[in-house]
């Protein structure tokens, strides 16, 4: 193996530029998870969600000549955020039941339980972050799915640090409220 350091971003976004495709995919190696996680936060439908976030590295890859620098982490999560809320947005109106799925060989009655009990407080958890204003719900989601610092948050987002600390703290304090009311 080598020693040398992985390149940076930044490189690979100039690497790719200028011709060099395998850098794109190095980006896309890197990024892949949290971009997917970010997408399926929006997304209920997995499928969707992969959609998404590969529409985000065709955008990326489509508006690189564009990046004029800064954390390409930060911006490529700002992509993936805009087309998820849009997402959502174009969606809104269909009503999408959670009826149809595959049926799996069929669990014992304790495994059964266990797997009911696990999807009805994930799902309980999407239900409350969903219900999160706007805001607290990018910051909330930008933070444990995309893993970024604050100060990238509130670039990502285009506000303040102090604003997406705030935000994000007052997310957490609504979800804990809203989920300990749920089990009482």
């Amino acid at each position: 193996m080598s020693d040398a350091p992985e390149p940076s971003d930044s490189d690979l976004l100039d690497a790719f530029r200028g011709g060099d495709t395998r850098a794109f995919e190095v980006l896309v190696r890197r990024y892949q998870r949290p971009v997917l996680s970010i997408a399926r936060r929006f997304s209920a439908d997995s499928d969707d969600a992969e959609d998404l976030a590969q529409r985000a590295f065709i955008n990326a890859a489509q508006r690189a000549s564009g990046w004029l620098g800064g954390s390409f982490k930060s911006w490529l999560f700002r992509i993936v955020v805009n087309l998820s809320k849009n997402h959502v947005r174009d969606n809104a109106r269909f009503d999408r039941s959670e009826g149809a799925q595959d049926q799996e060989a069929a669990p014992t009655e304790a495994d059964a339980h266990a797997r009911l009990e696990t999807a009805e407080q994930q799902k309980e958890l999407r239900a409350a972050i969903a219900r999160l204003p706007r805001r607290q719900r990018e910051v909330l989601l930008l933070r444990i799915d995309g893993d970024l610092p604050f100060a990238e948050i509130a670039q990502t987002l285009g506000i303040t640090e102090v604003n997406a600390k705030v935000n994000f703290h007052h997310a957490v304090k609504r979800l804990k409220s809203e989920l300990k009311a749920r089990t009482d």
